[in-house]
C-alpha cells in the first residue's frame, strides 16, 4: 500500500474502531476464530515477523516456558493452516516456520495500522493480555473491550452484537467473565 494510502486508513478511523479493525483482522488470520487466545496471536505475529524462525527461538524470545503448550499452539496453527513448517537445510531436526496464504494476508491488513510494524503489533496485544486480568484472553475478550472503548457507553446486546456471530452463550460468558473481572461496568 502506498504511502498516502496507508496515512488516509490510519487516520479514517477512532482509536476504538482501529482497535477493533485490528482485532478483526486477527480473528481472519486465525482461521476466523474470535477464541484465540491473544498468546496465539502474539506467536502468529512473532512467526510473521521473523520468517523461518524455530518453535525454540520463539519460547526463547516471548518467554514462554512450557513446550507443551508451545507444541500445541505451533500444531494449531498449522492444522488450521496459518503456518507452515520447512525442514532447515543444514539442521534436520529444526523445522522452520512461517506464515502463509490469507493469514499473511489478514496479519498484513492488520501491520497497517501501527508505524512500527510488527512490535506495534506485539505491543498492542501485549497491551490487551495485561489489561484483561485473565489467565487466557481471547479475541473475543478484547473486540468486547474495544468495542466498549469506542462507543463510549453501550448496552450488554450492543456489546454483544458488535461480536462475530457466535453461540450466544459464548458471548454472554466472555461479557459476564470481563464484568466479574471488574474489566467493563454495567452501568444499569
Amino acid at each position: 500500500m502506498d504511502s498516502i494510502k496507508l496515512h488516509a486508513k490510519r487516520a479514517m478511523h477512532t482509536r476504538g474502531q482501529k482497535s477493533c479493525l485490528v482485532i478483526d483482522h486477527l480473528v481472519e488470520a486465525l482461521a476466523n476464530d474470535p477464541s484465540s487466545s491473544l498468546k496465539r496471536a502474539l506467536i502468529l505475529t512473532h512467526i510473521d515477523e521473523s520468517p523461518g524462525i524455530t518453535q525454540t527461538e520463539i519460547m526463547k524470545e516471548l518467554g514462554i516456558k512450557s513446550k507443551t503448550t508451545m507444541n500445541r499452539e505451533i500444531e494449531w496453527l498449522f492444522n488450521y493452516g496459518c503456518i507452515q513448517r520447512n525442514q532447515d537445510r543444514k539442521d534436520g531436526r529444526a523445522i522452520k516456520l512461517e506464515t502463509c496464504g490469507y493469514t499473511k494476508r489478514a496479519i498484513d491488513s492488520a501491520l497497517d495500522y501501527f508505524p512500527k510494524r510488527h512490535k506495534g503489533l506485539q505491543n498492542f496485544l501485549n497491551r490487551y493480555i495485561k489489561e484483561l486480568r485473565q489467565d487466557r484472553p481471547t479475541l473475543r475478550d478484547a473486540r468486547l473491550v474495544s468495542s466498549l472503548y469506542d462507543k463510549g457507553k453501550a448496552t450488554k446486546a450492543d456489546l454483544i452484537d458488535s461480536l462475530y456471530n457466535g453461540p450466544a452463550t459464548t458471548d454472554n460468558r466472555a461479557y459476564k467473565k470481563l464484568y466479574d473481572d471488574g474489566v467493563i461496568k454495567d452501568d444499569r
